[in-house]
């Protein structure tokens, strides 16, 4: 068992094609494994590709909000030649992206879920239908869902969390989804229906920064956050924790957002660290 898991991370993106290897083993000789994400095909697909040349590397697969329609180019994911890809977006296709699952370790299904930072009526809609169709597949597969959701903060009417929370409460119902909500920046209210259902709590490298509880009191929100149902995440190649803010983000800072929320919990760091790996085993089943 490793001393740390980070739970979400991006070592698959174009931000890591010159030293990628250098990443994963110097996470891996830190005694901390790495589940890496898909945003869209190619980018899942690579995911999965990586999980067969490491031990202690796994995958999600699925299609991110913001690509189910034209989006901004970011070249840390896509790269030059992925220009072409984000004029389009994405259709989520989900016997497409079911076969990448026989092609590696696949632990979960996205990041998928709902991104109200530039919404309208148009890109909502299409989001929702590329969601539901991810929950079915992780429905089908028994796999967890790996969450993304943002709320525009200029918006206080539209809560992408609530959203979310009623899209899955009503499928939970059935097929008894699970999963995790990475990059939580939601409130203690939309973290408890969250718990309700089942969801784990990931946190990121902002509840290391000074404090906005305009946009999330972090401290509240872990202080109310069960540890059994925390997790941590870095969302490498952003948000780099401090003491690393300002530079590309990698997994083996995990451990810095590891020692915030023992911090912020007063709980005993290598406590946090242990249960935090048992709650990833469990969610994830590995």
């Amino acid at each position: 068992m490793p001393k740390y898991i980070d739970i979400h991370s991006h070592v698959n993106f174009k931000a890591f094609d010159a030293d990628r290897d250098e990443v994963i083993s110097r996470a891996l000789d830190n005694d901390t494994w790495v589940i890496n994400i898909g945003t869209q095909y190619d980018t899942s697909k690579k995911a999965v590709e990586m999980t067969n040349d490491y031990e202690g590397v796994y995958a999600t697969i699925g299609l991110h909000p913001i690509h189910t329609d034209a989006s901004y180019h970011d070249e840390a994911e896509l790269g030059e030649e992925g220009k072409e890809f984000v004029s389009r977006g994405e259709i989520f296709d989900k016997d497409k992206y079911k076969l990448l699952t026989k092609m590696g370790k696949v632990v979960g299904i996205g990041e998928c879920g709902l991104d109200y930072y530039h919404m309208n009526d148009d890109t909502i809609a299409n989001q929702k239908v590329a969601f539901m169709g991810q929950i079915e597949l992780a429905n089908e597969l028994g796999l967890p869902l790996m969450l993304h959701v943002r709320n525009n903060p200029d918006n206080k009417i539209n809560n992408a969390y609530f959203d979310v929370y009623e899209l899955i409460k009503k499928y939970s119902k059935i097929y008894g989804t699970k999963g995790v909500s990475h990059f939580f920046a939601g409130s203690v209210e939309d973290m408890q229906r969250f718990i309700e259902i089942g969801i784990y709590i990931s946190f990121a490298g902002p509840i290391t920064y000074k404090p906005k509880p305009e946009i999330c009191d972090y401290e509240s929100v872990i202080r109310e956050t069960p540890i059994d149902m925390i997790l941590a995440d870095t969302d490498s190649p952003y948000v780099a924790p401090v003491p690393h803010r300002g530079l590309r983000n990698e997994p083996v800072y995990v451990k810095d957002i590891v020692a915030k929320i023992a911090q912020i919990k007063c709980l005993n760091e290598e406590e946090v660290a242990k249960q935090i790996v048992l709650n990833a085993k469990r969610l994830f089943d590995i």
